[in-house]
């Protein structure tokens, strides 16, 4: 028994032309669909996860606010304002935090409950970015490799709106305070752990280097000289967090929390004038106070303008520390020595011509036949791919390798590029045309290939036979990844700064997390077949195939025996839709070779990260082998999920989209890369100055002089 998917014609969209713009409805890309299965995965089987991600917001929010406040007259927390303020700031500030929290109390009791909710949301959710933001800061700050992994995070999480925030959420923890503060902590984090890190950096590292020299371990110059120095710009940045968090009020009130931003939210749904006035003058006094207790030395400007302040600058919140608590260094601006760029030798010049040779192996075998009498990839999605007897493919054709077919050409046109780029004018062309930019993407056109030829095709296919056209790119592949690797080891290139000296754990650690990736990949849903597919009995199948050999044997009967078929068809049963991953057998299997090349760019990340030596050529050289094994793990997801976007098929009964496997797939493999990026820009081709050419003369005429004096002895 198999399954057929049922034929149905062609698209509603193919009369469509390209410059239309319902053209674009031919060749979507599911996001949200990737999104709504990957929510789905972690809600049924994660469990657990989420469990613990709520149980510090829940056991805070009711420990503060229904075990304690509740239970503690509004005097004593008026009183307990009143000393926070005092040791936090001065005798001034507590007196008038201490009146502004109590004079909350006499616009009734419903608004004073509503405001020691706020008071617990607000300082539950500022508390965990604290303990969460100023260690995460602190490690960006010491060491580069961290700062590199999470400053691109923290940048999605300040570009992206709130808005955007609340849906997830909702779907993962529910309505309440509970998801409310996981949002406002995730809106509200990025301003403490850039201005710790801005802190750390900041401190002078002549006074660093000195705490060092007197034999202080690591931890004491950080408790005792970094974290001192930095206290302003750490301050400032929890007060900003602070206020952002204050911000999210009433957003969080959409969400179902409570509080003084749920009554304003239903102040201004109602439009009861006396509502929102009581509940936005307490609102006030709350923000007023948490600001002045949090508020860093020198910080200027009312409580509505630094709030406007911090929302403006959430993204550069840099710029918001006061000018007395910058920390001032001053560059050394020594003039540069010139150099002349080194010349290219002989044996580099010929690793550099094999890497080119594959390349262009690569190129034409994109023109070459890939598969014929089926659709290989496209035949998964795309009915009429299933059987296409008399007909042939190439690697840029929808029904051959397609996507995958275009990415092997554009590798392969970099790698030539590089070659080419590098013997005109060695070191002066664009940067990735050179030795690290041509093994990156050999070896990205060999991890892809080798994925390519061991996918399987799909149990629908009658008729397929594969094509000499992806052996010769994996050929092409092999060629220019070993005259690449060959290249990069003779090619004389060298940091323009030093390397740090330090074992790079951070990018070990990154490399295992994209492993974890790959993994929770390769069994998520790769393939999502919401089309109506027919349950097939072998009796039902030997007639398809007595009727599939006729219609071969007579192309002129094929119009008639087709509609035998569909008539045969027509007398089956639908079956429910079809869900594959990345290692099902009723898939391509691509999963579970992405896995492996993140294994492959583990062992890869050691060398990369001078585990096994400090010499900086060799970090470069394997940096450049785990980008290459990262930037193929990704082409590979990008092959497949673009093949199904080209050929995609819509029908009455449903669609074929690609999953959120492939997606983690491309996310993996860039974020493997990534680790490798920060080594590779340093590097640029070695020059050769005016000091090392007169040594070298100098040593010459050294050498003649000694030889004409020993002749002389001889003579």
């Amino acid at each position: 028994m198999r399954l057929l998917a049922q034929s149905d014609g062609s698209t509603a969209l193919s009369d469509v032309g390209f410059s239309d713009n319902l053209v674009l409805d031919k060749f979507l890309v599911p996001f949200g669909d990737w999104m709504d299965q990957a929510f789905d995965w972690i809600a049924s089987d994660l469990k657990w996860l989420l469990s613990a991600i709520k149980w510090p917001f829940s056991t805070l929010n009711e420990l503060l606010v229904r075990d304690i406040m509740e239970n503690v007259p509004w005097f004593w927390i008026a009183v307990a304002f009143f000393v926070i303020g005092s040791l936090a700031r001065n005798i001034k500030v507590g007196v008038f935090a201490g009146i502004g929290i109590g004079a909350c109390g006499f616009l009734g009791d419903g608004f004073w409950q509503a405001t020691i909710e706020t008071i617990g949301f607000v300082s539950v959710a500022v508390f965990l970015c604290v303990i969460i933001g100023v260690p995460v800061g602190v490690a960006c700050g010491r060491f580069d490799a961290v700062w590199s992994g999470v400053r691109p995070v923290l940048d999605a999480m300040q570009v992206v709106h709130a808005f955007a925030y609340i849906l997830p959420f909702i779907a993962l923890f529910g309505l309440g305070n509970v998801g409310a503060t996981i949002v406002t902590m995730f809106f509200a984090l990025p301003p403490v752990v850039r201005l710790t890190n801005l802190g750390i950096r900041q401190v002078p590292a002549d006074v660093v280097e000195a705490s060092r020299a007197y034999g202080a371990p690591e931890w004491r110059v950080l408790v005792d000289v970094q974290l001192p120095l930095s206290r302003a710009a750490i301050m400032t940045g929890i007060n900003q967090t602070l206020l952002l968090a204050m911000s999210m009020l009433v957003i969080a009130a959409i969400m179902g929390a409570t509080g003084l931003g749920s009554e304003l939210f239903q102040a201004i749904s109602r439009q009861e004038v006396a509502l929102g006035a009581n509940s936005g003058l307490a609102f006030y006094l709350v923000a007023v106070v948490f600001d002045r207790i949090s508020q860093p030395e020198g910080a200027e400007g009312g409580l509505l303008r630094r709030i406007r302040r911090a929302w403006a600058h959430r993204r550069d919140p840099e710029v918001l520390i006061p000018d007395s608590a910058r920390a001032t260094a001053v560059a050394d601006e020594a003039p540069q020595v010139q150099g002349e760029i080194a010349p290219l030798t002989a044996a580099e010049r010929r690793s550099m011509m094999v890497a080119g040779a594959g390349g262009i192996i690569a190129i034409v075998s994109v023109f070459l036949t890939w598969n014929s009498g089926a659709g290989f990839l496209s035949a998964y999605g795309r009915t009429l791919d299933e059987y296409r007897p008399g007909e042939s493919f190439n690697g840029l054709s929808a029904s051959g390798g397609s996507w995958f077919g275009f990415v092997l050409l554009g590798l392969g046109l970099v790698v030539v590029a590089a070659a080419v780029t590098t013997m005109v004018t060695p070191g002066r062309g664009p940067r990735w045309f050179t030795a690290d930019g041509a093994t990156v993407a050999s070896l990205a056109m060999l991890v892809m290939m080798a994925a390519y030829l061991l996918a399987a095709p799909s149990d629908l296919s009658t008729g397929y036979s594969a094509g000499i056209g992806p052996w010769v790119a994996l050929i092409g592949g092999l060629v220019a990844s070993a005259g690449s690797v060959v290249w990069i080891r003779l090619a004389p290139h060298a940091p323009d700064r030093p390397l740090s000296a330090r074992i790079g754990w951070g990018r070990v650690a990154g490399a295992w997390f994209v492993v974890a990736v790959f993994a929770v990949g390769a069994f998520s849903v790769w393939s999502f077949d919401e089309r109506t597919r027919l349950i097939i009995s072998p009796e039902t199948q030997v007639q398809l195939d007595e009727l599939t050999a006729s219609a071969e044997a007579n192309p002129e009967q094929a119009g008639v025996i087709q509609s035998q078929m569909s008539a045969l068809l027509t007398q089956l049963e639908p079956d429910d839709r079809i869900i594959t991953d990345g290692v099902n057998s009723d898939g391509p299997g691509l999963g579970i070779w992405v896995l492996i090349a993140g294994l492959a760019g583990v062992v890869a990340v050691l060398p990369a990260a001078g585990v096994f030596g400090r010499d900086e050529h060799r970090q470069w050289r394997w940096s450049a082998i785990t980008a290459g094994i990262g930037a193929g793990a990704a082409c590979v997801g990008v092959g497949w999920i673009f093949t199904h976007i080209r050929s995609a098929e819509t029908t009455a009964e449903g669609t074929y989209l690609s999953g959120v496997g492939s997606f983690l797939a491309i996310a993996g493999g860039l974020t493997l890369a990534s680790t490798a990026a920060g080594v590779l820009k340093e590097f640029r081709r070695a020059k050769i100055y005016a000091d090392d050419v007169a040594e070298g003369v100098s040593a010459e005429s050294d050498g003649q002089g000694d030889r004409q004096q020993e002749h002389e002895v001889v003579t």
